[in-house]
Order: C-alpha cells, then structure tokens, then sequence
C-alpha cells in the first residue's frame, strides 16, 4: 500500500460530501424566496466556479497540492457558517456569499485531487496503477455522497440547518486529513498563456470537441437542475423533506452504477448512439413527469441519475480521442467544464422564473426540450464523427484490464485528468 493513499481516500470521501444539498431549496423558502431567486443562488455559484477555476490552479500549483485541499475544506466551513448567518440574519447577500465560498471550496478540491494522486503515484513509481487507483479512489467519493445523503435523512427530520452544521465538520475534518498527507513533487506547466492558448486551438479547429462542447451546454442542466426540483415535486406529492436526504443517497448510487458501466456499455452501442441515449432517457423522464402525475413519478428522478453517472466519462473518452497534443488534453477538458458550468448557469434563473410562472407539470416538459435539444447535438456529433465515433473501447479505457493507460504529463489543477475516469464534479 502507498503512503497515504487510505488518508487520501478518506479524504475524498467526505471532503465533497455536502449534506445540506437535497435540502438547500426548502431550507431557503423558508425565508420567502420565490424560485427564481433560489436558482439564482445557484447561477453565482457556477458563475464563481468558473471564475475561480483556473485562479485556484495556479494557487495550488505555487502554494501545494495538499495545502490547496485542506484550505478547500477551510472554505466549506466559511460557506456553512455563511449560510447559517444568512438566515439568521434574514439576508440574500449573505447566501450570495456562502455559493462564491462554496465555489472556491469546490474549485480548491475538484481536480487538485486528482493532480496530487497522480503525483503521489508518480513519486512511488506507481504511474501505470493510477487508472485502476483513480476509479477506486474515486468510488469512495460517490460512496461518501450516497452515505452523506443517508446522514442527512435521519438529520433534516430533526433540523434542516444541521444538515450545514454536519456538512462543516467534514469539511473540517477533511481540511486536517488532507494537512497530513504526504506532499509529491509537483509538475507544473512553465508557460500558462502559451499552453492555454494552444489548448483553446484544439477545440477551436475539432468540430466533434466543439459539437461536445455544445452538447454539455444544453444536457448537464437537465441533469444536474434537479438537485432544485425534487423539493417543489416531493412537496406536491406529499412527500416529507426528510426523505429528500434518501432520493439524493439512492440516485448518487445509480449514478455510480451508471459511470462503472459506462466502457461497456460504449462497447455495445457505439459513442453516436449512447449520446443520443443520455439526452433521450433524461428529456423522457421530465415529459412524462410533465404530463403524468403521482408520487411514482418520483422515481423516474433516477433515469437522469442515470445519464449524470454515464454523461462525464462518455465525454471523457469522446473529447480525449479527438485531442492530438497529448499534453493539452486535461485543458481542453477543463474548457468542456467551464462552458457545460456556462450553460447551468444560464438556464438556472430561467428554469427559476419558470418555476414561479408554470405549473410544475409545465416545467417539466419545457425542461425536455432541452434534453430534445441535445440529442439533436448528440446527432450531429454522429454525422460529423464518421469512423472515429465507431472504433471499440480499448480494454484499458472501460476499466476491464490490468494494462496501464498511456498517461500525459502530471495533471494540472487547471483541467481535469485525461484519462477516462469517474468524476463526479464534472458537474
């Protein structure tokens, strides 16, 4: 066993566990806050995690990995208090400023963390195990969020803002397992402008990276916005908040179904085909959730769980095969990141108005038209991909083989890993 890889994985399990989520919108209507208001909460959240992104990169890169982790779950604890105080204090500035420090908590970890794997492996010698290492690793962080959503069931029964308090004892437990790991020698990129600038010309000159581009613009708010709904519709049907903590631990496990399945399931049906899956099977849920009603209805929340588990790693291996500098893969995927954070942050606070103009039903089949709208994307993507969108998974890709990936230059924080992985924040 490597030297801190138990630490680090505890680390990942409950650094990014955030309890308080399935029960932020009836936690904040409680002080009268319409739909549009909330979800715009959410749009300064994506808004200042796409800011911080590369900000938070170059910290790392100068201050350490490790120090860059523990001071995430410092930020998450400021976040929780903030909140707290927002309603005490009865105040929407307050919870403005609780999302921009939750961003920078989730800036600070997403993707130092896999950085700081890889250079904790590459230190060893150990570089051809971090693939299998990563998705283990990796497991126990889904595993953390479904237990998180669990905690928060028997919590919120009690008090909804201890689902905050519990969330910042994490956040500070995992601040101090991350200030006792071991610090690898880091690999950093000398010439940030020039590497960014080539970076931003690869997916400029690739139209499947750009159709892929547009393609998580349009999906990942579908996906991701029901975090939001589940309330408003668990309300409608009765259904006691409390539980909200269950469906939120039972979809992450699908989820994690999905993303453990997802090189096999490439394999049966081609990379065109299973684009055209994940915008169907979501876009369906919400139309039939829209014109059908009942408290069943609820659980086709977990069709979209589904698409979120399959959605990252699938565009993981599109964007990498259609990357020729092996060097600037884990750019380009960053920049996939930033506009698919870009596209949630739009929809939010028109999904939001909706929320407050439409009947729910209504909501729910406007929001398929986005699903609709990406699967015309995922189509396109088919087209234009030919050959390349065709050719089998490699044994290494989809997980199934002890053989190591050939594996870039040390990832840094600026991007995500290239390698095909599960990353739950790719949300």
């Amino acid at each position: 066993m490597i030297s801190g890889l138990r630490r680090f994985n505890l680390f990942r399990a409950i650094s990014l566990t955030w309890v308080f989520i399935p029960f932020q919108w009836e936690y904040l209507d409680r002080f009268g806050y319409n739909g549009q208001q909330i979800l715009l909460l959410n749009a300064v959240f994506t808004l200042a995690a796409v800011l911080s992104e590369i900000p938070t990169g170059v910290l790392a890169d100068t201050i350490g990995r490790k120090k860059a982790l523990s001071l995430g779950g410092l930020t998450m604890v400021v976040s929780c208090v903030t909140f707290l105080t927002g309603g005490w204090a009865h105040s929407y500035f307050y919870f403005v400023v609780a999302n921009v420090f939750a961003a920078l908590s989730m800036t600070l970890v997403s993707g130092s963390d896999s950085a700081y794997l890889y250079d904790l492996m590459a230190d060893r010698g150990a570089t051809p195990r971090y693939p299998r290492v990563e998705m283990t690793s990796t497991a126990f962080k889904l595993l953390g969020n479904a237990t998180g959503g669990v905690v928060g069931f028997f919590i919120a029964r009690h008090s909804i803002e201890w689902t905050f308090g519990f969330t910042a004892i994490l956040a500070f437990v995992a601040s101090g397992v991350a200030a006792t790991l071991p610090e690898p020698a880091m690999r950093t990129r000398k010439d940030l402008h020039r590497h960014l600038a080539e970076s931003l010309q690869i997916v400029r000159s690739s139209r499947i990276i750009i159709a892929m581009v547009l393609f998580s613009m349009f999906l990942f708010p579908l996906l991701r916005i029901g975090v939001y709904l589940d309330p408003i519709h668990a309300n409608l049907h009765y259904i006691p908040v409390a539980y909200l903590g269950l469906a939120f631990a039972a979809k992450d496990l699908v989820s994690a179904f999905g993303s453990f399945g997802v090189g096999r399931l490439i394999n049966m049906v081609g990379r065109g085909p299973i684009l055209l899956f994940l915008a169907a099977i979501a876009a369906v849920a919400f139309l039939i959730q829209g014109i059908a009603h009942g408290p069943w209805c609820y659980g086709l929340f977990l069709l979209p769980a589904l698409a979120l588990g399959l959605f990252s790693p699938v565009i993981k291996i599109i964007i990498n095969e259609n990357v020729s500098n092996p060097e600037r893969r884990a750019t380009v995927l960053s920049v996939e990141g930033m506009f698919r954070r870009l596209g949630y942050a739009f929809f939010s606070p028109i999904i939001g108005w909706l929320v407050d103009s439409l009947p729910l039903g209504a909501v729910f089949i406007s929001m398929a038209f986005l699903g609709f709208a990406a699967a015309g994307i995922g189509a396109l993507v088919i087209v234009i991909g030919n050959g390349r969108m065709r050719r089998p998974l490699s044994a290494e890709a989809s997980g199934r083989s002890s053989n190591p990936l050939k594996i870039p230059d040390a990832p840094d924080k600026s991007g995500r890993r290239a390698e095909v992985g599960l990353d739950r924040f790719a949300n």
